[in-house]
């Protein structure tokens, strides 16, 4: 099914990167996706963005490097969160069709349902 409608509007929750984000995937997905279906899983992926931004924010300021408990240098604690929100967005964008196996598996899903609704008489 192909969705017609305008983008829905972003969350205002969203932060700068995430609005960006919900932004491009409703573009990416020319009418792939649904207000009604898809939106939470878009809203999600958004907002990971945004604190995947924050995170490496914080890392930027601080530094990559930190000083552990014993004095020892230490990668900074944030980056554990950075590879595990990273770890989600892959996840998402498998579903989204925003790998190239994805987008394959997903475009022939779509071609399928195209040929289905053009119907014998198309062809």
């Amino acid at each position: 099914m192909v969705y017609e409608g305008r983008a829905p509007r972003a969350p205002a929750g969203l932060k700068r990167v995430g609005r960006e984000v919900w932004r491009n995937v409703w573009t990416a997905g020319n009418g792939a996706y649904s207000p009604e279906t898809d939106r939470n899983i878009i809203l999600r992926y958004a907002e990971l963005h945004d604190r995947r931004a924050e995170l490496l924010s914080a890392v930027a300021e601080d530094g990559l490097m930190a000083v552990g408990s014993t004095g020892q240098p230490v990668v900074h604690p944030a980056m554990r969160y950075v590879e595990s929100t990273e770890k989600e967005l892959r996840a998402i964008e498998t579903v989204i069709g925003f790998t190239p196996e994805a987008r394959m598996r997903l475009g022939i899903v779509a071609a399928e349902a195209r040929r289905i609704a053009a119907g014998p008489e198309d062809f």
